[in-house]
């Protein structure tokens, strides 16, 4: 047992720790969703062992991975020669938050199956030797990940990722846990067969009252208010109350977007932006690097082809590879 106070254990990397992709098709103009990636699914194929989003305790892993983004398809195929070179590709990662929202919901949501669990009679023993944490999804029930690609350019079989199922006496059918998306608001009945586990985990809190001052008295200003507040020339008796309510009462509102049940869309159910890369594919004859950070270890690639007429014509799928640098648990 580790004594109090110790530092965590560090978490070996895995031997095969590269993995190649190909994209969906590019678009015109607008951003397109190139597919989401799962590190802890694909990385469970290349090393024939079982790999997580979280630990035994639901704190969530941060995947430290760099990419390497190919402006040519896997077999080298891919864009033409444009005149001028005036197609610009951009490429952005997103992830769920990366903050203290997603490690709580992680370790309570743990807590909540394995106590679900408990109370059915199941022990946590008997459990799968896959089923000790939960896997989740990204935006939407049974979300569907990219595959990853061995040396001869095929894609690995693999094996089955089944996602983690809940129960509860509100949901007896059972539900998933996603990162992103849409928020249901559990004021009401939930019919959703996934729900956002970040939402849900602060509507399960109490929450930040918005601050009830509306405004502020104006002080008569006969000389200067920083020296007549620096030098202690403080308001007369009969305004004392007010400096002492005001000083109470200020900078009460939180900084932050105070959650809403009512509606579908929150900051904190919304995706954040990683790391974006920029290129134009008919003059980059190499390869572009970025290097971020995946809660859960699961992302999404989004890009869009741009030139002056946004009428290119370039769909073209590309490949790009995920090298994990480091692994370790949500601070």
């Amino acid at each position: 047992m580790a004594r109090k106070g110790a530092k965590a254990r560090p978490i070996k990397l895995p031997s095969e720790r590269r993995l190649t992709y190909v994209t969906g098709a590019l678009s015109n103009s607008a951003f397109a969703d190139l597919g989401k990636v799962c590190i802890p699914k694909d990385l469970s194929i290349v090393n024939r062992r079982n790999h997580t989003h979280t630990s035994l305790k639901g704190v969530p892993y941060i995947y430290k991975v760099r990419v390497n983004w190919y402006p040519s398809g896997l077999d080298g195929s891919g864009y033409a020669p444009i005149d001028g070179g005036d197609v610009r590709t951009t490429v952005k990662f997103l992830t769920c938050p990366n903050n203290w929202v997603a490690k709580q919901a992680g370790m309570k949501w743990h807590n909540a199956r394995n106590a679900s669990l408990k109370r059915a009679g199941i022990k946590m023993g008997s459990l799968g030797a896959y089923a000790k944490t939960i896997r989740y999804n990204w935006e939407e029930a049974a979300t569907t990940f990219l595959a990853p690609y061995d040396g001869d350019g095929a894609v690995y079989a693999g094996g089955t990722w089944d996602t983690t199922k809940i129960f509860n006496a509100i949901d007896e059918d059972g539900f998933t846990l996603r990162l992103v998306g849409s928020m249901d608001n559990e004021d009401g009945t939930v019919t959703t067969t996934d729900i956002n586990a970040l939402g849900s985990y602060l509507q399960s809190r109490q929450t930040v009252e918005p601050d009830s001052n509306l405004e502020i008295e104006e002080t008569p200003a006969d000389k200067s208010l920083l020296l007549a507040t620096l030098q202690g020339e403080d308001p007369d008796q009969d305004h004392v109350g007010s400096m002492r309510i005001n000083a109470r009462g200020e900078q009460d509102n939180p900084p932050y977007d105070e959650i809403a049940t009512a509606d579908s869309a929150n900051d904190i159910t919304e995706p954040t932006e990683a790391a974006r890369i920029v290129m134009y594919p008919s003059d980059n004859a190499g390869i572009i690097s970025t290097v971020f950070e995946v809660p859960f270890g699961i992302f999404q690639v989004r890009a869009a082809n741009r030139d002056p007429g946004d009428n290119s014509g370039i769909t073209d799928d590309m490949a790009f590879s995920v090298e994990v640098l480091d692994i370790y648990e949500m601070a």
